[in-house]
């Protein structure tokens, strides 16, 4: 049973994570391990600790962690906990590059500890239904895939300069290709392994940042398709949608709407529609975790998941700058 647990940053994932700990585990003790450089937030009353650094933060007897810093600290800080005993869960991505992650995932075979990144819409129930019906046969073989997924940097958090955040500057690990590695994590858990991977990132001086907007990828998947990806941070109307064209109809999942919609070729449109509030696939998540801790559970998306999305992600950013489709080791 779990008793102690950290959670290590305070931006507005790390809110979220402790406001829904508390919710789920209200003895659970929470040590909170801040930067110092943060404003005071409301929130820290709902940790019974806080404290400024891991080792403070290991003499509190911690047995899990949450680790919800910019990505560029996150492989360092996992190898800490994970040689201490403690059972991590990484937001996602699991990081900024790929440096160290071999030797992350190395320590982390050799120990007992789980190991869990933090790519929530594994839980989303609409997610889950379509990963569902992409295995059923009534939609034949798969022709081609279309994913997009569109917003706006300015709306994500309007109290704050957008320009200052962990998503628009560069050293800190942001861009739209990292911040929305969402779908590249779906992707591969819909589909499977990818072959090579064909990109574009783009930095289109709409929002004054020093990352890339927007990123254009196509990739073959190993069982012989193509994958479109659009993704942004400039559009004006919010869309996240992954499209499949079949044989016998297609299959849409829509996860903004969070609904799911089979149209056939000859017979009426099926739409399933699912009610949950933003908080719920987080619920899901943190559930999932303590129950990989306590009850031997096996973790739903690895630490080798995340890797392969950093593998993308390094053959998407190659292939921007050479111009040619890069095959995935």
């Amino acid at each position: 049973m779990i008793e102690k647990l950290a959670i290590i940053g305070l931006g507005s994932i790390g809110q979220r994570h402790l406001r829904l700990v508390r919710e789920l585990r209200p003895a659970l003790n929470i040590t909170l391990v801040r930067s110092g450089n943060g404003e005071s937030i409301e929130d820290e009353k709902l940790a019974d600790t806080v404290c400024y650094t891991l080792s403070e933060a290991l003499n509190t007897g911690i047995q899990a962690a949450i680790i919800s810093t910019p990505s560029v600290y996150h492989v360092e800080q996992a190898i800490v906990l994970i040689r201490a005993g403690v059972h991590v869960l990484v937001e996602k991505p699991l990081s900024h590059s790929t440096v160290n992650i071999n030797k992350l995932l190395k320590i982390r075979r050799k120990s007992k500890i789980i190991g869990l990144v933090g790519y929530c819409l594994r839980y989303d129930p609409a997610a889950l239904k379509f990963k569902a019906m992409l295995n059923e046969e009534m939609i034949g073989e798969i022709i081609d895939v279309t994913v997009e997924c569109g917003s706006y940097l300015p709306d994500w958090h309007p109290n704050k300069n957008y320009r200052e955040s962990v998503s628009a500057n560069k050293k800190l690990g942001g861009g739209a290709l990292l911040e929305l590695s969402h779908e590249l994590d779906y992707v591969n858990w819909f589909f499977g392994d990818i072959d090579n991977v064909s990109g574009k990132l783009i930095n289109s001086d709409t929002l004054d940042i020093d990352v890339e907007d927007s990123v254009d990828m196509i990739f073959n998947a190993a069982k012989g398709f193509t994958i479109s990806i659009h993704l942004d941070f400039n559009s004006q109307t919010i869309r996240r949608t992954c499209k499949v064209r079949s044989t016998n109809g297609n299959l849409v999942w829509d996860a903004v709407a969070k609904k799911v919609v089979w149209q056939s070729v000859d017979e009426p449109e099926e739409d399933y529609f699912f009610h949950f509030d933003q908080d719920e696939i987080y619920r899901e998540q943190l559930k999932h975790f303590i129950d990989c801790i306590e009850n031997n559970q096996s973790p739903r998306v690895t630490f080798e998941d995340g890797a392969k999305v950093l593998r993308i992600v390094e053959a998407a950013r190659k292939s921007s700058a050479t111009g040619k489709r890069v095959a995935m080791a």
